[in-house]
Parts: structure tokens; C-alpha cells; sequence
């Protein structure tokens, strides 16, 4: 390098990112000796190759002196910056920044729904103040030197740094490869905490040079611009079945685990006059894809195609043509994540969701407003109305309902690390949340009798995904697919003249069954293929082998005994687990089952042109 000051700038910052990259490999707890080596290498490899990138941009510039210099501190700024932003992120969800961080950023409701706390963001402004000054130091400190001492600096550097580096590089990309090509999933999925990973793959080559024939693996895609078919035919309803109200109501972020005569003493009550399905998932393990699958009875992915399209559910063009009052009461904005644009794209009317205060005060402000609806039903029309809470995910209650005594309704997320203090006080907050929900519940269920609308309704209970404590190894959900995460509560209690001819509660179900459930019992005549990827769980032809739940990059199957979980990111689509679907943990040497994965891509491509 000609720009002496540029190339020591350059090398002390390729270092610093070094570092940060490297402070990733503190997010894995599932290494092996070999991969915690073999991330090493890749981490390094990593910051490499984007530091090559930088070089070969900046390469016509470095005639400029100063100016290159400059710019170039700002790019490095900004990309240890990106990569704080990333540790925060990972560390808090275990994915890397992406489309759905992007939309969180942008989306002016999205933080509706989240809350972050205080001492992340001041730890974030503290750490890019740091880099700053410490870059303006880096600068100043250059300047002062002499030429000569900088470049005999320079050149120690580059026979310490560069051959080293060089193998690095070349031994990363060797070892992705036939780790690869080998299917070693365990050691592929080690890298997956690595920020700006680009795996190297041989597969292509071994087969088409070297006559190597690879073990196939699941490869999905999701295809988030096409067409619509759906439903498959015209909806065809059997006039002669009475339409009853239904009362569907859902807590954000319940867990099954967590129901018990303690926590949700008011629902466990409810329970008894009700079904309760002990294996019932989700379609998501966040809210966008959990109440995606719970309107629609259709599996996740296909969010992107119809949100693309502004494609209404059929449940509410069947409630609709049964002349039903259609009401929507959500604590959280329906503008993020984008229900108006896709559940309630034509029933705006029936939207009511500006609450305003903390989650709980909105929870409390909703509620009331669900239950003066429920005050003025009209009983010759029927109704159809939703309510969701929201408590739960923030952690949030009134001050007089902390019946699990914690110590503080204040929570430093960075702080939440397994079997610390401040997750079990978490937890507390967690429970406290639930059991004030709980309480809204059961006064609703109370309306519901004193109006004499309790025994002749459908009401259900359920929730759009779980929350995870460390129990399978993450924190909070939109991590991973374990029963802390996906497994949650569904209750139904049907009307009293309404009798189902076959149920086992220990089955399998997903809310991509709870549409077709629904609609079943209202008259739709329709195979329940044609509009959903859901059975009716009441028909006696009902049976499940796994049930499909996704989020934005991930896929899962899950069975009563395996987890099987793959990408849909092309670039991932070989980094495929199986796991235990009771603790979560890792299975070795197990392969993903191929007829399920066929059978999925059939499933999410079914409505599509």
C-alpha cells in the first residue's frame, strides 16, 4: 500500500473487527472441540474476506492521502458498529440481522410490540462513542508518527499477518466444503453464529468432475411473490346449520408449560367445561406467523406471498356470508406486524386497537372493551369476535398483582443468562404477567355467563407462541422451535348442543387446524384441503404425523418424539438438525425424513399459481 497511513489504519481496524467477531463464538453453547476451533477459523476468515472487500473498493483511492483515510475510518465505524448492533441482536434472538430486523427498524408501530430497556440502549451508545473516539485516537496517533517508524510498523505487520491469514482463509473454506459435501451437519452448524458467513460448497463440482454422488439433503425455498390460488374452489356452506357466537381469545407469548391451577387459575377453571388438546403448536414461533397460521389455517410461509398480494382469509368471507358481526380487539397496533394488510384486510371497520399506556394498561383497556362488546350482542345476529393481550410478551402487571414476589418489574435483558438472578427474577415477571391475564380472562368468561352467552358459544383460549427460560437452551421465542417456544395452550369449549363424535386431546394439533375446525362445524362443505393446510380436529378422520412451524428463515417439523429443522435461505438450505423433540437437544448422525419434507413443499405450494 502506498498510503502508509491508510495500510496501518486498515490493519489495526481488520484487528478490532477481529475481535468482534470472535466475541460471537461466546453466543454457541453447543460447541464441540472441533467446531469451537473450526468457528474460529471461520470467524477470522470471515472479517478477511470483508477486509479484502474494503481493500479492493478503496485500491483507486488511496492516491487521495487524507480523504481515504477519513472515509474509510467512517466505513469501519459503521461496520463495528453493525457488528455491535448484531452481538445485541444475536444474543437476544439467535438470528443475525435481517429482513425482519430491517422491518422492525422501519415499521413506525413496531415497537408497539417490543420492549428493549433502558441499559441495552445505553450500553449500544456507550460502545459506538468508544469506537469513535477510539478511531479519532487511532487517527491523531498516525499523523504524530514519522514516516519511517510507520513503515518499518507496516512491514513487521505484514510478515506476521499476511501468510497466516492467507491459510486461514484457504483451510476455512477447504474445511466448509467437505464438511459439506460429508454432511457433517453437526460441524456446519456451529457457523451459523458467525455475522456475514459465506459458506464454499463442492458439491456441484465433486458430482459433475469426480463422479461423487452426495448424500441428498432437504432443500426448501420459500417463494414470496407468487401468485394466488386460494382457496381452491368456490366456498360452498350448508345453509341449514345454525351459526353460534364464537369468543376466540389469545394472551401473547403463553407457553403450555405454564398453565397450572396457580398461574391461570381462572382458565384451568374454564377447562373443565372445555376440550383440552395437550399437543397442540403453533405455526410460528413469533407473532406475524402465529396468528398468520391461527386466521388462516394455512402454514406460515406463505405470509410473504399474501402479504404481497393483500390476500383475505376465508374465515371471514364464510362469516360474512352467514351475516355475522365481525369484531377485532387487539392490545397491540394491527399495523405492525402487517394484519390489516393481510387477516383484517377487509374488515377494517372491526379493528379497534389504539390503546395507549404500558402492555397490562392496555390489556385492561381492551379486555373492557371486549367485554362491553359482549354487553351489547345482539342475540338474533350472530357473533364472531377476537381479543389479544399482550402482557405476557413485555413481562408487564400491575403493581398489586405481583402474586410471585418479584424484586423488580425492570429487566436488563443482557443481564438474562442462564441460571442468573435476573432470568429467575424474569420469570417471576412472566408468571405475574400470565396470572393477570388469567384474571381479565376469567372476568370475560364471567360477562359470558351473566349475559346467558356461555353455554351456547364456542370459546377458545390459546396463545401465538411460547416464551422460553433457558429450559432447551434459548431465551424468549423467534429462537428456536422447542416446546418452550411452539408448544402452547389450546382450549376449546363448544356450545352445549353441539356434540363431536370423536376427539383425542392427546393428539397432535397446529393452528393451521383450528380454521378448518371452525368452519366445519359452521357448514363448509369444502374438503378441508381446499383452503387450508389444517384438519378439523372433530372429524373422525382426523390424523397428524408432525405439525409445520416456521419464522422468517427457519422451518420446522415437529413429531412427538423428533424436531427436525431446516433453512430456507439458500445459502443454508444443507445446514439441516434433527432434534429431541422433549429437551431439544441435538441427534447426531440422524438425518431429516425426506417424505416429510416432501409432503411440506407440496403443502406450501398448493395455494400458489
Amino acid at each position: 500500500m502506498n498510503n502508509i497511513n491508510f495500510s496501518l489504519l486498515f490493519k489495526v481496524n481488520l484487528a478490532l473487527s477481529s475481535v468482534l467477531f470472535l466475541c460471537f463464538l461466546t453466543l454457541n453453547a453447543e460447541y464441540t472441540v472441533v467446531g469451537f476451533i473450526l468457528t474460529i477459523i471461520g470467524s477470522i476468515s470471515s472479517v478477511m474476506i470483508l477486509y479484502i472487500i474494503y481493500y479492493l473498493i478503496s485500491l483507486p483511492f488511496l492516491w487521495t492521502n487524507k480523504l481515504i483515510v477519513y472515509v474509510m475510518t467512517i466505513i469501519f465505524i459503521l461496520t463495528n458498529v453493525m457488528l455491535i448492533v448484531d452481538f445485541f441482536i444475536f444474543k437476544l434472538f439467535s438470528f443475525h440481522l435481517n429482513a425482519m430486523v430491517l422491518n422492525i427498524i422501519l415499521s413506525p408501530d413496531a415497537f408497539d410490540s417490543i420492549q428493549v430497556g433502558i441499559f441495552p440502549i445505553l450500553l449500544f451508545v456507550f460502545s459506538v462513542l468508544l469506537i469513535i473516539i477510539f478511531e479519532f485516537i487511532l487517527i491523531k496517533k498516525l499523523y504524530k508518527q514519522t514516516n519511517s517508524n510507520k513503515i518499518k510498523l507496516n512491514q513487521k505487520l505484514n510478515k506476521f499477518i499476511t501468510v497466516p491469514l492467507i491459510i486461514i482463509v484457504l483451510s476455512d473454506k477447504s474445511i466448509y466444503g467437505f464438511a459439506n459435501l460429508f454432511s457433517k451437519n453437526d460441524l456446519l452448524h456451529s457457523f451459523k453464529v458467525i455475522p456475514l458467513y459465506q459458506p464454499l460448497t463442492f458439491r456441484r463440482i465433486a458430482s459433475k468432475h469426480f463422479g461423487f454422488k452426495a448424500e441428498k439433503q432437504a432443500q426448501y425455498s420459500i417463494n414470496k411473490t407468487s401468485k394466488m390460488n386460494y382457496p381452491l374452489e368456490k366456498i360452498k356452506i350448508n345453509n341449514k346449520i345454525k351459526p353460534f357466537n364464537i369468543f376466540l381469545i389469545a394472551s401473547d407469548s403463553v407457553k403450555y408449560s405454564i398453565m397450572n391451577d396457580n398461574t391461570t387459575p381462572n382458565i384451568n377453571e374454564f377447562s373443565k367445561d372445555a376440550l383440552v388438546f395437550n399437543n397442540h403448536y403453533s405455526g410460528g414461533n413469533s407473532t406475524r406467523f402465529g396468528i398468520f397460521s391461527l386466521m388462516y389455517g394455512l402454514n406460515s410461509t406463505y405470509w410473504f406471498s399474501f402479504l404481497n398480494a393483500n390476500q383475505k382469509p376465508i374465515l371471514f368471507d364464510v362469516l360474512k356470508q352467514l351475516n355475522y358481526n365481525i369484531k377485532i380487539i387487539s392490545s397491540t397496533n394491527t399495523n405492525w406486524p402487517e394484519f390489516r394488510k393481510t387477516c383484517y384486510v377487509d374488515i377494517q371497520d372491526s379493528i379497534s386497537d389504539k390503546f395507549k399506556g404500558v402492555p397490562w394498561k392496555k390489556d385492561e383497556q381492551s379486555s373492557n372493551e371486549y367485554i362491553n362488546n359482549i354487553e351489547n350482542i345482539n342475540n338474533n345476529i350472530p357473533s364472531f369476535s377476537f381479543l389479544f393481550l399482550d402482557a405476557p410478551h413485555g413481562y408487564s402487571y400491575p403493581k398489586d398483582m405481583n402474586k410471585f414476589d418479584s424484586e423488580s418489574i425492570s429487566i436488563n435483558y443482557l443481564n438474562v443468562g442462564k441460571n442468573t438472578n435476573e432470568l429467575k427474577n424474569t420469570i417471576k415477571n412472566y408468571k405475574n404477567a400470565v396470572f393477570y391475564n388469567d384474571t381479565l380472562f376469567g372476568k370475560i368468561i364471567k360477562k359470558l355467563k351473566d349475559k346467558n352467552l356461555y353455554d351456547n358459544s364456542m370459546i377458545i383460549f390459546t396463545s401465538d407462541h411460547g416464551q422460553e427460560f433457558y429450559e432447551f437452551g434459548k431465551f424468549g421465542h423467534n429462537t428456536s422451535f422447542s416446546n418452550g417456544q411452539i408448544k402452547v395452550p389450546l382450549i376449546v369449549k363448544l356450545p352445549n348442543n353441539l356434540k363431536v363424535k370423536y376427539l383425542n386431546n392427546n393428539d397432535l394439533t397446529s393452528h393451521q387446524d383450528i380454521v378448518p375446525s371452525i368452519l366445519s362445524l359452521l357448514g363448509v362443505k369444502n374438503k378441508t384441503n381446499t383452503y387450508s393446510n389444517g384438519q378439523n380436529i372433530f372429524s373422525n378422520e382426523y390424523e397428524r404425523e408432525y405439525i409445520f412451524s416456521s419464522n422468517w428463515n427457519n422451518n420446522s417439523i415437529v413429531t412427538k418424539d423428533k424436531t427436525y429443522v431446516f433453512s430456507n435461505m439458500p445459502n443454508k438450505m444443507f445446514n439441516n438438525e434433527v432434534r429431541s423433540t422433549n429437551t431439544y437437544e441435538l441427534i447426531k448422525n440422524e438425518k431429516v425424513n425426506s417424505k416429510f419434507i416432501l409432503d411440506i413443499i407440496n403443502e406450501n405450494r398448493r395455494f400458489l399459481k
